[in-house]
């Protein structure tokens, strides 16, 4: 992907670093990071559809193994493999739910609860810290779509389920001008084939997915809590 030097991104709002891109982004919603509308250049910001989408979660999660009691960075990147550019889309949701038995291979898996859902169109606008979902730009200057997972009040040995989704708020306004937020669409076609690559190491994270509704899904196991407060 050739790299772009985009500025101008250092007035983020809410929860968004403050570095710049280097890449070329599509913004389905022709809306930016900072919540204004985006003008269409080429090579460097795209206001169409996402349609050859490659969804990509971040390596910690799949070769790491976390307990429970830390805080666990997750991170999702979408790239357009037919615009080779980053997606931003307004209609990217994330949830966390807690599991019993989802090992793969295994039967009987149950679910026990959801502990977080948000989306991105529901923190964009607002004044303040939140602990709406969020997306950033990264010092590498990369897009991602980002939470910070605190799991100290919750029980080890156990399974979790991380959702990304594409859902469309369907007759939401741009209160820059009350505006409809026109959504012309996100289609995830495949994963990073990084994360299903065994040969890169031990996999403690498992990918799973939903093409036809647009939902996928990442399956890990806290260990049992060792250190500080129970």
């Amino acid at each position: 992907m050739a790299l772009l030097a985009m500025t101008g991104l250092q007035s983020m709002v809410g929860n968004v670093a403050a570095y710049e891109l280097s890449e070329a982004v599509v913004y389905p919603e022709g809306i930016g990071l900072d919540g204004t509308y985006v003008t269409p250049t080429a090579g460097v910001s795209y206001v169409e559809t996402a349609a050859n989408v490659q969804i990509d979660w971040s390596d910690d999660l799949i070769f790491h193994q976390f307990p429970a009691g830390q805080k666990v960075r997750t991170e999702v990147i979408l790239h357009d493999l037919t615009l080779m550019a980053a997606v931003y889309s307004l209609s990217a949701h994330f949830r966390i739910e807690q599991w019993t038995n989802i090992q793969p291979g295994t039967t009987g898996s149950a679910y026990v609860k959801t502990l977080y859902s948000s989306s991105i169109i529901e923190g964009l606008w607002l004044d303040g810290p939140s602990s709406a979902y969020t997306a950033e730009v990264n010092e590498n200057g990369l897009l991602l779509y980002g939470y910070n997972w605190d799991t100290r009040k919750l029980p080890g040995a156990t399974w979790y389920r991380l959702v990304f989704w594409i859902d469309a708020d369907e007759g939401a306004v741009c209160p820059l001008d009350g505006a409809p937020i026109v959504y012309r669409g996100v289609d995830i076609t495949s994963h990073a084939p990084g994360d299903t690559d065994t040969s890169a190491g031990a996999m403690y994270g498992f990918v799973g997915d939903d093409y036809g509704n647009q939902v996928f899904w990442l399956d890990m196991f806290l260990l049992s809590k060792t250190t500080g407060r129970k």
